[in-house]
Parts: C-alpha cells; sequence; structure tokens
C-alpha cells in the first residue's frame, strides 16, 4: 500500500501537512482570515475584556482596524442588545457543554447606520483540566441573504394579503349574485311584465321599493340605469324592433334589474349592487349586439347613463309611487 494513502495514527497525512502548514506558513493563516471567512476573533476566557479580531472583523462593519482597540466592549457597542443575550445566553451553553454549538445569526450597527446580519461561530479551547480558557470564532456575512430573505416575506405577506381582499370580494360578489339572481327567479315567476319585459307601472314601484327597503336593510348600494333610445327619423317600427331588443338582450344582461319605459325613448332600470365595471361590460356587449343586428347599424340607439344611489330611511318614505322613483333615481 503507498505510504501517502495510510492513515497515521488514525489521521490522514494531508490533514497533518495541512496542520503544519496553518502553524509554519503564515500564507496559510492570511487566506483564511482573509478569503474563507468575513472576519477572526480569538477570546481570552480567563480576562474576558481581551479579544484578539482580525482586521477584516473591522472593515465588515465600516471601521479601520486600527482605530480599534483588542478589547471585547469595542463590538459589544455595536452588536443589536437583544442579539447580544441570545449570544450570551448561547455562549454560556457551549461553555457548559461543547456539544451544544456555539452558532446563531446576529446584527450589528453599521458605521453608515445600516444592518449587518452575521453568522457567528465559534468553539471552546480548554486545558488540560478540562475549562475554557479561549474561544476561537469567525464572522460570515449574511445581510444579502437576510435582505432577500425579509423581501421575500414582505412579498409572501402582500400575497396572502391580496388573496384576503380577493376572496372577501369573491364572497360579496356571489353574495350579490345569489341576491340578484333571487331576484331575476322572483321577477321569472310573476307574470307582472309585459312581453318585452317591462313591468307594469304598479309593479315596478312595489318591487323598486323592495329593492330600495333591501338596499338599506342589508347596506347594500343601489344602482340606476338610464338608457335613451336615439332612432332615425322617429320610425315607430324601429322603436317597437329597439323595445325588444332591449327587452330580449339588454335586460337579460342585468340580472335582477326592474325595467320601466318611462316614455317611447326613456327606460329606466333599478338594480342592486351594480358597477362601473359591469356598465362597462353591458356598453361592450349592447355595441356588440347591435353591430350584429343589421337594422341597428346606421346610428348608436342606446345610450346609457349610470348612478349609485344612496339610501336611507327618507328613500323608504318618499318612494310612493312612479313619480317619486323618477324623481328620486333618474331626474
Amino acid at each position: 500500500m503507498d505510504t501517502h494513502s495510510r492513515l497515521e495514527e488514525g489521521q490522514h497525512y494531508l490533514e497533518k501537512e495541512l496542520q503544519a502548514l496553518l502553524r509554519e506558513d503564515k500564507l496559510m493563516f492570511e487566506f483564511f482570515q482573509e478569503d474563507v471567512v468575513d472576519g477572526l476573533w480569538y477570546w481570552d476566557l480567563v480576562e474576558p475584556d481581551n479579544e484578539w479580531m482580525s482586521p477584516k472583523f473591522w472593515r465588515l462593519f465600516g471601521y479601520e482596524p486600527e482605530f480599534k482597540k483588542h478589547k471585547a466592549h469595542e463590538w459589544q457597542s455595536l452588536i443589536f442588545e437583544e442579539d447580544l443575550n441570545i449570544a450570551t445566553r448561547n455562549l454560556e451553553l457551549h461553555l457548559k457543554r461543547p456539544n451544544i454549538p456555539f452558532d446563531q445569526v446576529v446584527r450589528y450597527r453599521h458605521k453608515d447606520g445600516s444592518v449587518v446580519w452575521v453568522r457567528c461561530k465559534g468553539v471552546a479551547i480548554h486545558n488540560s483540566n478540562g475549562e475554557p480558557i479561549r474561544m476561537l470564532g469567525c464572522h460570515l456575512d449574511m445581510t444579502r441573504f437576510m435582505e432577500k430573505q425579509q423581501e421575500l416575506m414582505g412579498l409572501k405577506i402582500k400575497y396572502e394579503r391580496i388573496c384576503r381582499e380577493v376572496k372577501e370580494l369573491e364572497n360579496n360578489l356571489n353574495r350579490n349574485k345569489a341576491m340578484n339572481t333571487m331576484l331575476a327567479q322572483r321577477l321569472d315567476n310573476e307574470q307582472a311584465h309585459d312581453d318585452f319585459g317591462f313591468a307594469g307601472q304598479k309593479y315596478f314601484v312595489g318591487q323598486t321599493q323592495n329593492l330600495v327597503k333591501t338596499a338599506l336593510r342589508c347596506n347594500l348600494k343601489l344602482s340606476t340605469l338610464y338608457f335613451s333610445v336615439n332612432l332615425v327619423d322617429g320610425d315607430i317600427t324601429r322603436k317597437s324592433e329597439a323595445k325588444s331588443f332591449f327587452g330580449t338582450h339588454v335586460l337579460a344582461m342585468v340580472q335582477g334589474g326592474i325595467a320601466y319605459q318611462f316614455s317611447e325613448d326613456f327606460f329606466g332600470v333599478v338594480v342592486l349592487c351594480y358597477s362601473y365595471s359591469d356598465v362597462a361590460d353591458l356598453k361592450e356587449n349592447i355595441i356588440t349586439l347591435q353591430a350584429e343586428a343589421g337594422w341597428l347599424n346606421d346610428t348608436p340607439v342606446f345610450d346609457i347613463t349610470y348612478r349609485d344611489v344612496e339610501v336611507n330611511d327618507d328613500t323608504v318614505k318618499r318612494c310612493v309611487d312612479l313619480d317619486s322613483i323618477l324623481e328620486l333615481f333618474f331626474m
């Protein structure tokens, strides 16, 4: 067997060679303290204010080493107090039980006021009586890693908040859709509107009153849509076709809406919880439908005015007939 590959007294020959280099070759020590770690320290536990710190140790915190003393209180004035307490507790545990590692991430204040995150590792050196007399340790700069970790944590918190808000909006939307669906089903079951989908006067007033009371009781907004019809030459046939177009296509897109024809060219709809985005979608769908209906191509037939109405006890009291509804919601 090759002598260079044998273990000698339980130790590999390269390990022995490296130890000798570290003892005898200053270049190896310089490589270790300058290129391997971000700070090296050697602490006298017998006289604990005496501690040697490598030049790189101080430069990590923005200080020139020649202006710093090799005293423990020098670095203790820079470390965060709560982190110093953690390091002190861990040191006590390590000195009592060497199998417990001295290894923690702590924060220091840089000379420019910024925070430097450091992984601080060390090992106690014992005398022949088993008493800890020295401590050898090193610093590893963790600042960039910790900043990225904090950034990711902030993004995670923001993402979770957005998810909660989206969920809440979805729940509100589902409740509103359910309510509008219920109202739409009620309308379908009632025979109180004509063939075009427009409510009779008595039914329109009654259902509008119900919507006002529901909005007040549930703290919801009441919305109104004002559709003005613009047809060329006032052709009565086209007006009838426009009314049919509105009842068949447009009203179907406003679930739960109560529609009434106030005049030949003015249709009004009262609905719960409509929004500007709903109106924008409605307008876009109407434009598409108009383009598909050849006789409507000459002119934009419907112009929509949208309002949100604040509902209170006074609104309920005043909503008694068609004229009051017109005044409250459409004028």
